[in-house]
């Protein structure tokens, strides 16, 4: 591009030259995206080392503001809550991204125009299909801790929504919707279907998974008999990180599926005693796999179509510079520029995210138990967690890299939050008819 930009001002004289490296050195001014503020960046490593309390601090005014990262914000939030077990907390945020998520009102036409003349941090962050995903499905499993099986159940089918394969076109307007393959939350779907006396239903749900990963059956299998009393929900790693492409307008997803290493399988230990996991120690998704495929992405295609624009533009420019079309020359290059720079990627995503969830039940006795899950060279460790005789009892674990803690149960932030209510209106079940626009 700085090429192109050198072709034209040396073709069209020294005063027009001038004025095109000014529009350049705006315009490429403006391709930088939007970075995080300081205090939010530090409270992701704060997360990350298990160091909660000051991470939430930070987040809580940050999720307040009602700007464009005010979804992303609360999601940030809600998963320093909910791996701190201040559950009150994690479910308002939770739903109030739910809300903005599922909103009509939100980036409608007035304000999308936004992605097409304007830097794309405009539009206010919704998160791609797989982030909504997950925000859907976190929100389940708080309704699921607290036994409110059926809000859970409408929360787990939300994050089922319908996705848009585009095929090999890319094309916006030419897609077909498919099934969703979000295999965690048809695991808590059809626990939740268990739970509220429909086996039928809980049965035609496992199924499904047993279609989509012939693999889990035994986690589904054992599911089936609803004999567990403890259930373990474990986020392991890290997700996606977005970066810029070479040319400052294409975001790419990192690390590469390909390249990762891969997943290892969970290990439990209760009591000192390694437990026999009969084939339930399988990840059930790879979220960095999930988030390569083009149906649980949006706007990528905007993104490539808004920079191969702009660098025919711009060789347009250099040819009119070239043949002596000073005027042309101008309009051309100018147009390139705005073009490029509206094009540049919009990098933000929720950092905090998983390479995967594992879903573990387990039968203990009923009592106080020591529970230790190994995932690689990863653990985290509880003690005292609490096996009911009758029911189920469920557990959020977070294993970090950097945070293999030593936790007793229970923790702080559950005895000083109060039981949370329900929200005012339940999530409903997203129409099965439609799917996220891209």
């Amino acid at each position: 591009m700085r090429g192109v930009i050198a072709k034209v001002c040396r073709g069209c004289g020294a005063k027009t030259g001038t004025l095109l490296a000014i529009i350049a050195l705006a315009t490429l001014a403006g391709c930088s995206t939007t970075a995080r503020p300081p205090k939010v960046s530090a409270a992701i490593g704060d997360y990350y080392y298990g160091r909660y309390e000051p991470a939430k601090q930070a987040l809580l005014p940050e999720a307040q503001k009602k700007n464009e990262n005010y979804v992303l914000n609360n999601l940030r939030l809600a998963s320093v809550a909910l791996a701190d077990y201040d559950l009150r907390l994690a479910e308002t945020a939770l739903y109030t991204a739910y809300e903005v998520i599922n909103s009509v009102n939100v980036n409608d036409p007035g304000r999308a125009t936004g992605t097409v003349v304007l830097w794309e941090g405009m539009k206010i962050w919704k998160g791609e299909p797989f982030e909504r995903a997950m925000a859907n499905f976190y929100l389940g499993v708080l309704y699921y801790m607290k036994h409110d099986y059926n809000n859970a159940r409408a929360a787990f089918e939300n994050a089922l929504f319908k996705l848009r394969d585009y095929g090999e076109s890319g094309k916006t307007d030419k897609y077909r919707e498919v099934e969703s393959d979000f295999t965690i939350a048809y695991i808590m779907l059809g626990r939740c279907w268990g739970k509220l006396g429909e086996p039928q239903k809980a049965a035609d749900i496992f199924n499904r998974i047993a279609q989509l990963r012939p693999d889990l059956r035994p986690l589904i299998e054992a599911e089936s008999f609803g004999s567990a009393n403890v259930l373990l929900i474990v986020d392991f790693g890290q997700g996606i990180e977005k970066r810029l492409g070479p040319d400052n307008s294409i975001m790419v997803m990192w690390p590469d599926p390909r390249t990762a290493p891969p997943i290892p399988r969970a290990v439990v230990q209760v009591d000192g005693r390694r437990v026999d996991m009969r084939g339930q120690d399988m990840p059930p998704l790879d979220l960095i796999a999930l988030a390569h495929e083009r149906r649980w992405q949006t706007m990528d295609t905007v993104r490539v179509v808004k920079s191969a624009a702009a660098t025919g533009l711009a060789a347009g420019a250099a040819y009119s510079a070239y043949q002596g079309h000073r005027e042309t020359a101008i309009g051309l290059a100018a147009a390139s520029l705005l073009l490029k720079a509206s094009a540049t990627a919009d990098l933000r995503h929720w950092e905090m995210l998983p390479r995967t969830t594992f879903i573990i039940p387990l039968q203990l006795p009923p009592g106080r138990h020591d529970v230790t899950v190994n995932v690689g060279q990863f653990s985290q460790t509880w003690r005292g967690i609490v096996a009911p005789p009758q029911d189920e009892a469920t557990y959020y674990i977070r294993i970090s890299p950097w945070n293999p803690a030593t936790y007793s149960w229970p923790p702080p932030a559950l005895g000083l939050a109060a039981e949370p209510e329900p929200p005012t209106t339940p999530p409903t079940p997203a129409p099965r008819r439609e799917g996220p626009r891209p």
